[in-house]
């Protein structure tokens, strides 16, 4: 065995599990920088005092639970309030242009969109073709979309 295999042979790094020979120099340079990458995670992690300016400098990572006793906020999971505004504005809107329309139109908009009737279902119901409901449909559809044009 050759000085330089043996030099490697007293050197390993551990890749994926598996043990791999290196030689010294390879090994100090892998473990000076494995050593500063530990430094720059614990300087994030440590809340630090300057003495020049006395002021206190949190830590930029923090745990939940200390986060929790100073009464930290959090965003809560789901939509946000600009979204849920935003459905509630649109909302009103579709209520708005819905009042501009006869009885009978609204209750064919309620059988078809909110109560998920089929065209067919509310033929029957009417008394008329599914041919006729569809028709009846898509001219509800533009006159609401020209009250909505018209008022937004």
């Amino acid at each position: 065995m050759s000085k330089n295999q043996e030099e490697r042979a007293n050197y390993y790094l551990y890749i994926d599990g598996q043990a791999v020979p290196v030689s010294e120099q390879v090994y100090r340079v892998y473990q000076h920088y494995e050593r500063k990458e530990e430094y720059f995670s614990y300087d994030l992690k440590t809340e630090k005092f300057q003495k020049d300016t006395a002021t206190f400098l949190p830590s930029r990572e923090d745990s939940y639970e200390r986060l929790l006793e100073k009464d930290q906020q959090f965003a809560a999971p789901g939509k946000s309030v600009e979204q849920l505004a935003a459905e509630h504005l649109e909302a009103e809107q579709v209520r708005f242009c819905l009042s501009k329309l006869s009885k009978d139109e609204q209750e064919l908009i309620l059988q078809l969109f909110y109560q998920e009737k089929t065209e067919q279902e509310v033929g029957n119901m009417l008394h008329i073709s599914q041919q006729s409901v569809n028709k009846r449909k898509q001219a509800l559809l533009l006159k609401l979309r020209k009250i909505f044009e018209e008022f937004f």
